[in-house]
């Protein structure tokens, strides 16, 4: 879905991130970032998924203000590049908050302890 100004007004910008994505697969325009690292696959997308989860983490150790104002910016393109992933296979923001909604009031130890029993196909 192509975004126009009146359902953008109504998105969040993670919304918007993702439709914006949603995009970009579908589109591949050249001379963007977002099409190179889809054309990559699976491993340069996971490969920098990887690099920015070990900078969020680098972040998080960093003291006061400018560690915490660095933890955003790298939080912020850790969830970015995994969302060119999550986008890439066709994984929508709904079915992120689907599961996460299913989640809720879980204890995350039974969660966990759930993961090793087979999935019920609902």
């Amino acid at each position: 879905m192509a975004l126009n100004d009146e359902n953008a007004a109504d998105l969040t910008v993670l919304h918007r991130l993702m439709d914006q994505i949603h995009q970009r697969v579908r589109e591949m325009p050249e001379n963007s970032y977002t099409t190179r690292l889809i054309q990559g696959g699976v491993p340069k997308m996971g490969a920098k998924i990887t690099e920015e989860a070990r900078e969020v983490v680098e972040a998080a150790a960093e003291p006061g203000e400018a560690g915490h104002k660095h933890l955003v910016y790298e939080a912020c393109d850790l969830i970015y590049h995994l969302w060119v992933l999550l986008g890439s296979r066709g994984i929508t923001l709904s079915e992120l908050e689907t599961e996460l909604a299913r989640r809720e009031g879980t204890s995350g130890l039974v969660e966990k302890q759930n993961r090793s029993k087979p999935a019920n196909p609902s």
